[in-house]
Protein backbone atom coordinates (compact mmCIF):
# COMPACT_ATOMS: atom_id res chain seq x y z
CA UNK A 1 0.00 0.00 0.00
CA UNK A 2 1.28 3.75 -1.57
CA UNK A 3 1.17 6.55 1.14
CA UNK A 4 1.57 9.98 0.27
CA UNK A 5 4.84 11.05 0.58
CA UNK A 6 5.91 13.40 3.42
CA UNK A 7 7.80 16.79 2.76
CA UNK A 8 11.32 16.65 3.23
CA UNK A 9 14.30 19.06 1.60
CA UNK A 10 16.29 17.79 -1.68
CA UNK A 11 19.61 18.11 -2.28
CA UNK A 12 21.92 17.08 -5.24
CA UNK A 13 25.88 17.73 -4.69
CA UNK A 14 27.74 18.13 -6.99
CA UNK A 15 31.38 16.80 -6.01
CA UNK A 16 31.89 14.48 -3.18
CA UNK A 17 33.52 17.81 -1.17
CA UNK A 18 30.15 19.44 -1.44
CA UNK A 19 28.46 15.91 -0.21
CA UNK A 20 30.63 15.90 2.87
CA UNK A 21 30.23 19.56 3.21
CA UNK A 22 26.53 18.52 3.60
CA UNK A 23 26.72 15.57 5.61
CA UNK A 24 28.78 17.55 8.26
CA UNK A 25 25.90 20.39 8.28
CA UNK A 26 23.62 17.87 8.45
CA UNK A 27 25.40 15.45 11.66
CA UNK A 28 25.44 18.79 13.25
CA UNK A 29 21.87 20.19 13.39
CA UNK A 30 20.43 16.61 13.90
CA UNK A 31 18.67 16.04 10.64
CA UNK A 32 17.64 12.84 9.82
CA UNK A 33 18.53 12.18 6.11
CA UNK A 34 19.21 9.68 3.61
CA UNK A 35 21.09 9.04 0.68
CA UNK A 36 19.62 8.23 -2.89
CA UNK A 37 21.16 7.06 -6.19
CA UNK A 38 18.69 5.04 -8.41
CA UNK A 39 16.04 5.24 -5.42
CA UNK A 40 14.25 2.28 -6.80
CA UNK A 41 14.46 1.00 -3.21
CA UNK A 42 14.46 4.45 -1.08
CA UNK A 43 10.98 5.55 -2.88
CA UNK A 44 8.77 2.38 -2.10
CA UNK A 45 10.02 2.48 1.25
CA UNK A 46 9.13 6.56 1.39
CA UNK A 47 5.80 5.59 -0.46
CA UNK A 48 4.95 3.41 2.64
CA UNK A 49 6.52 5.34 5.14
CA UNK A 50 8.80 2.56 6.40
CA UNK A 51 10.70 5.65 7.64
CA UNK A 52 10.72 9.47 7.91
CA UNK A 53 13.91 11.94 6.50
CA UNK A 54 14.72 15.85 6.71
CA UNK A 55 16.52 15.68 3.98
CA UNK A 56 17.19 13.55 1.02
CA UNK A 57 20.66 13.74 -1.02
CA UNK A 58 19.99 12.75 -4.26
CA UNK A 59 23.78 11.34 -5.73
CA UNK A 60 23.03 11.62 -9.42
CA UNK A 61 25.13 14.80 -9.40
CA UNK A 62 28.68 12.80 -9.05
CA UNK A 63 29.44 12.46 -12.43
CA UNK A 64 32.51 10.61 -11.52
CA UNK A 65 31.21 7.39 -9.75
CA UNK A 66 29.09 6.72 -13.70
CA UNK A 67 31.99 4.95 -15.17
CA UNK A 68 33.19 1.46 -16.23
CA UNK A 69 37.21 1.35 -17.26
CA UNK A 70 39.87 -0.94 -17.08
CA UNK A 71 43.21 -0.53 -15.07
CA UNK A 72 45.58 -2.65 -15.52
CA UNK A 73 44.37 -5.96 -13.82
CA UNK A 74 41.30 -4.61 -12.78
CA UNK A 75 37.78 -3.34 -13.51
CA UNK A 76 36.83 -0.20 -11.74
CA UNK A 77 33.31 0.69 -11.79
CA UNK A 78 31.73 4.09 -10.33
CA UNK A 79 28.87 2.73 -7.49
CA UNK A 80 26.26 5.37 -9.53
CA UNK A 81 26.97 3.30 -12.60
CA UNK A 82 23.61 1.81 -13.69
CA UNK A 83 22.92 -1.99 -13.89
CA UNK A 84 21.95 -1.78 -17.55
CA UNK A 85 25.17 -0.01 -18.13
CA UNK A 86 27.22 -2.64 -16.79
CA UNK A 87 25.11 -6.03 -18.33
CA UNK A 88 25.96 -4.11 -21.68
CA UNK A 89 29.07 -2.52 -21.36
CA UNK A 90 31.83 -3.73 -23.63
CA UNK A 91 33.81 -4.19 -20.87
CA UNK A 92 32.21 -6.18 -18.65
CA UNK A 93 30.95 -8.55 -21.26
CA UNK A 94 34.62 -9.31 -22.33
CA UNK A 95 36.41 -9.20 -19.26
CA UNK A 96 33.61 -9.44 -16.42
CA UNK A 97 30.50 -11.86 -18.63
CA UNK A 98 29.45 -13.53 -15.21
CA UNK A 99 28.72 -9.85 -13.72
CA UNK A 100 26.85 -8.67 -16.42
CA UNK A 101 25.17 -11.99 -16.34
CA UNK A 102 24.25 -11.12 -12.55
CA UNK A 103 23.18 -7.76 -13.08
CA UNK A 104 20.58 -8.98 -16.29
CA UNK A 105 18.90 -10.96 -13.08
CA UNK A 106 18.15 -8.29 -11.28
CA UNK A 107 14.38 -7.10 -10.88
CA UNK A 108 13.08 -5.82 -14.40
CA UNK A 109 14.70 -3.93 -17.65
CA UNK A 110 13.07 -0.59 -16.28
CA UNK A 111 14.87 -0.75 -12.66
CA UNK A 112 18.02 -1.79 -13.95
CA UNK A 113 17.86 1.14 -15.87
CA UNK A 114 17.62 3.22 -13.01
CA UNK A 115 19.25 0.93 -10.38
CA UNK A 116 22.88 1.46 -9.36
CA UNK A 117 25.46 -1.29 -8.89
CA UNK A 118 26.73 0.79 -5.61
CA UNK A 119 22.33 0.64 -4.25
CA UNK A 120 22.31 -3.45 -5.15
CA UNK A 121 25.31 -3.70 -3.21
CA UNK A 122 24.46 -2.18 -0.21
CA UNK A 123 20.61 -3.12 -0.49
CA UNK A 124 18.66 -3.40 2.63
CA UNK A 125 17.63 -6.83 4.58
CA UNK A 126 14.31 -7.40 3.73
CA UNK A 127 11.63 -9.97 5.83
CA UNK A 128 8.15 -10.08 5.18
CA UNK A 129 7.69 -8.35 8.95
CA UNK A 130 9.05 -5.19 7.34
CA UNK A 131 9.19 -4.57 4.02
CA UNK A 132 5.42 -3.96 3.82
CA UNK A 133 3.68 -0.39 4.92
CA UNK A 134 3.26 0.95 8.23
CA UNK A 135 -0.68 0.41 7.35
CA UNK A 136 -0.19 -2.71 7.13
CA UNK A 137 2.38 -3.40 9.76
CA UNK A 138 -0.07 -2.41 12.56
CA UNK A 139 -2.04 -6.16 12.49
CA UNK A 140 1.24 -7.60 13.85
CA UNK A 141 3.94 -5.94 17.25
CA UNK A 142 6.51 -4.05 15.50
CA UNK A 143 9.58 -6.58 15.59
CA UNK A 144 13.02 -5.07 16.47
CA UNK A 145 14.00 -3.60 12.74
CA UNK A 146 10.81 -1.39 12.96
CA UNK A 147 12.18 -0.28 16.86
CA UNK A 148 9.70 -2.84 18.69
CA UNK A 149 10.81 -5.83 20.72
CA UNK A 150 10.33 -9.11 19.11
CA UNK A 151 11.44 -10.68 15.98
CA UNK A 152 8.38 -12.82 14.66
CA UNK A 153 10.62 -15.40 12.99
CA UNK A 154 12.48 -16.32 16.18
CA UNK A 155 10.23 -15.86 19.15
CA UNK A 156 12.89 -16.55 21.66
CA UNK A 157 15.11 -13.35 20.53
CA UNK A 158 16.14 -10.87 23.38
CA UNK A 159 17.64 -7.23 22.77
CA UNK A 160 21.70 -8.01 23.39
CA UNK A 161 21.46 -11.15 20.98
CA UNK A 162 24.69 -11.26 18.77
CA UNK A 163 21.99 -11.49 15.83
CA UNK A 164 18.54 -9.62 17.00
CA UNK A 165 17.35 -9.39 13.49
CA UNK A 166 16.83 -12.40 11.17
CA UNK A 167 16.36 -10.12 7.75
CA UNK A 168 17.45 -11.44 5.11
CA UNK A 169 20.58 -10.30 2.68
CA UNK A 170 19.40 -10.31 -0.89
CA UNK A 171 21.58 -8.98 -3.23
CA UNK A 172 22.16 -10.21 -6.81
CA UNK A 173 25.62 -9.06 -7.96
CA UNK A 174 27.62 -9.31 -4.35
CA UNK A 175 28.00 -13.30 -5.15
CA UNK A 176 29.90 -12.99 -8.05
CA UNK A 177 31.61 -9.91 -6.79
CA UNK A 178 32.85 -11.44 -3.70
CA UNK A 179 34.13 -14.55 -5.63
CA UNK A 180 36.18 -12.00 -7.80
CA UNK A 181 38.12 -10.50 -4.89
CA UNK A 182 36.25 -7.04 -5.26
CA UNK A 183 37.27 -4.42 -3.15
CA UNK A 184 35.07 -0.96 -2.50
CA UNK A 185 36.36 2.76 -1.79
CA UNK A 186 34.24 4.40 0.88
CA UNK A 187 34.03 7.90 1.12
CA UNK A 188 32.64 10.34 4.09
CA UNK A 189 33.67 13.41 6.03
CA UNK A 190 36.46 11.97 7.82
CA UNK A 191 38.13 10.79 4.44
CA UNK A 192 37.88 7.81 1.89
CA UNK A 193 38.71 4.45 2.64
CA UNK A 194 39.27 0.99 0.62
CA UNK A 195 38.19 -2.28 2.25
CA UNK A 196 37.16 -5.88 0.50
CA UNK A 197 33.59 -6.30 -0.08
CA UNK A 198 33.17 -8.68 2.46
CA UNK A 199 34.53 -6.68 5.26
CA UNK A 200 31.19 -4.50 4.33
CA UNK A 201 28.80 -7.05 5.39
CA UNK A 202 27.81 -7.70 9.08
CA UNK A 203 25.94 -10.70 10.28
CA UNK A 204 22.62 -8.98 11.53
CA UNK A 205 19.65 -7.70 9.62
CA UNK A 206 19.36 -4.31 10.98
CA UNK A 207 23.04 -3.01 11.26
CA UNK A 208 24.00 -5.03 8.41
CA UNK A 209 26.64 -3.12 6.50
CA UNK A 210 29.84 -2.03 8.73
CA UNK A 211 29.46 2.04 6.83
CA UNK A 212 29.60 4.65 9.10
CA UNK A 213 26.53 7.27 9.00
CA UNK A 214 27.36 9.77 6.12
CA UNK A 215 29.45 7.74 4.21
CA UNK A 216 29.18 6.81 0.71
CA UNK A 217 30.45 3.60 -1.46
CA UNK A 218 32.31 5.38 -4.77
CA UNK A 219 34.25 2.89 -6.76
CA UNK A 220 34.09 -0.92 -6.71
CA UNK A 221 37.54 -2.50 -8.03
CA UNK A 222 37.03 -5.98 -9.43
CA UNK A 223 39.74 -8.30 -10.52
CA UNK A 224 39.75 -9.82 -13.71
CA UNK A 225 39.84 -13.11 -13.05
CA UNK A 226 42.50 -15.33 -15.55
CA UNK A 227 41.81 -19.08 -16.05
CA UNK A 228 38.58 -19.33 -14.46
CA UNK A 229 35.03 -20.14 -14.58
CA UNK A 230 32.54 -18.45 -13.01
CA UNK A 231 28.80 -19.07 -12.40
CA UNK A 232 25.56 -17.35 -11.03
CA UNK A 233 21.67 -19.09 -10.70
CA UNK A 234 18.73 -17.24 -9.05
CA UNK A 235 15.82 -19.04 -7.47
CA UNK A 236 12.91 -16.81 -7.60
CA UNK A 237 9.04 -17.06 -8.07
CA UNK A 238 9.29 -14.73 -11.00
CA UNK A 239 12.15 -14.27 -13.82
CA UNK A 240 11.54 -10.53 -12.98
CA UNK A 241 10.88 -8.45 -10.27
CA UNK A 242 11.59 -10.85 -7.39
CA UNK A 243 14.58 -10.39 -5.10
CA UNK A 244 16.47 -13.58 -5.06
CA UNK A 245 15.13 -16.36 -2.27
CA UNK A 246 18.41 -18.45 -2.74
CA UNK A 247 21.28 -17.13 -5.21
CA UNK A 248 24.31 -19.31 -6.00
CA UNK A 249 27.12 -17.81 -7.87
CA UNK A 250 30.19 -20.60 -8.39
CA UNK A 251 34.18 -20.21 -9.28
CA UNK A 252 36.19 -22.83 -10.63
CA UNK A 253 39.87 -21.91 -10.54
CA UNK A 254 43.17 -24.81 -11.06
CA UNK A 255 42.10 -26.87 -7.83
CA UNK A 256 40.35 -24.56 -6.35
CA UNK A 257 36.31 -24.44 -5.86
CA UNK A 258 34.47 -21.32 -4.74
CA UNK A 259 31.08 -20.23 -3.98
CA UNK A 260 28.68 -17.68 -2.70
CA UNK A 261 25.23 -17.80 -1.54
CA UNK A 262 22.55 -14.67 -1.22
CA UNK A 263 18.70 -14.94 0.06
CA UNK A 264 19.51 -17.04 2.66
CA UNK A 265 21.19 -15.46 5.70
CA UNK A 266 21.41 -12.20 7.18
CA UNK A 267 25.09 -11.55 4.92
CA UNK A 268 26.29 -13.30 2.01
CA UNK A 269 27.94 -16.46 2.67
CA UNK A 270 31.68 -17.30 1.03
CA UNK A 271 33.01 -20.86 1.04
CA UNK A 272 36.87 -21.89 -0.49
CA UNK A 273 38.05 -25.49 -1.03
CA UNK A 274 41.33 -26.86 -2.80
CA UNK A 275 41.21 -30.18 -4.22
CA UNK A 276 44.17 -30.78 -2.45
CA UNK A 277 42.39 -31.33 0.42
CA UNK A 278 40.39 -33.97 -0.90
CA UNK A 279 40.33 -36.98 -2.51
CA UNK A 280 38.61 -36.53 -4.94
CA UNK A 281 36.94 -33.89 -7.16
CA UNK A 282 33.47 -35.15 -6.27
CA UNK A 283 34.38 -35.23 -2.64
CA UNK A 284 35.52 -31.39 -2.58
CA UNK A 285 32.11 -30.28 -4.10
CA UNK A 286 29.91 -32.62 -1.71
CA UNK A 287 31.89 -31.13 1.30
CA UNK A 288 31.50 -27.24 0.47
CA UNK A 289 27.59 -28.03 -0.39
CA UNK A 290 27.47 -29.51 3.11
CA UNK A 291 29.17 -26.09 4.34
CA UNK A 292 26.43 -24.16 2.17
CA UNK A 293 23.70 -25.80 2.72
CA UNK A 294 24.35 -25.22 6.48
CA UNK A 295 24.78 -21.80 6.41
CA UNK A 296 21.38 -21.59 4.88
CA UNK A 297 19.17 -19.91 7.86
CA UNK A 298 15.77 -20.26 5.75
CA UNK A 299 12.83 -18.89 8.02
CA UNK A 300 9.07 -18.66 6.93
CA UNK A 301 9.66 -15.34 5.28
CA UNK A 302 9.72 -16.09 1.70
CA UNK A 303 7.07 -17.97 -1.20
CA UNK A 304 9.08 -20.77 -1.18
CA UNK A 305 8.68 -23.50 1.83
CA UNK A 306 12.08 -23.20 3.88
CA UNK A 307 13.07 -26.91 3.27
CA UNK A 308 13.02 -26.45 -0.27
CA UNK A 309 15.37 -23.19 0.06
CA UNK A 310 17.75 -25.44 1.58
CA UNK A 311 17.64 -28.42 -0.48
CA UNK A 312 18.39 -26.20 -3.27
CA UNK A 313 21.80 -24.84 -2.81
CA UNK A 314 23.77 -27.79 -3.29
CA UNK A 315 21.87 -28.33 -6.18
CA UNK A 316 22.55 -25.20 -7.66
CA UNK A 317 25.65 -25.40 -6.71
CA UNK A 318 25.97 -28.18 -9.23
CA UNK A 319 24.44 -26.88 -11.46
CA UNK A 320 27.03 -24.41 -11.38
CA UNK A 321 29.76 -26.66 -11.12
CA UNK A 322 28.61 -28.91 -14.25
CA UNK A 323 28.14 -25.24 -16.50
CA UNK A 324 31.38 -24.28 -15.77
CA UNK A 325 32.80 -27.53 -16.70
CA UNK A 326 30.73 -28.11 -19.66
CA UNK A 327 31.76 -24.53 -20.90
CA UNK A 328 35.72 -25.76 -20.37
CA UNK A 329 35.41 -28.78 -22.11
Amino acid sequence: MSLLLENFDFVRPTSLEHLNDLVKDYQEKGHEFTFSAGGTALIPKLKTQSFKIDKFISLNGLKDLHNVKKEGFYITIGALTTLSTIANHELTRIYLPALAHATRKVASPQIRNRATIGGNIMVDNRCIYINQSSINRECHSPCFKADGDVCHLVKSARRGDEVLCQARFVSDTAPILLLLNTKITIAGPKGPRKIKLGDLYLNDGIDSKSIEPGEVITTLEVEIPENTGLHYEKLAIRNALDFPSLGVAVRITDKDLSVALTGVNTRPGVFRANLDDYNTFDDMVSNISKQAADFGKTYNQDFFPRAYRKSMIPVFIRRGVNSILKDQT
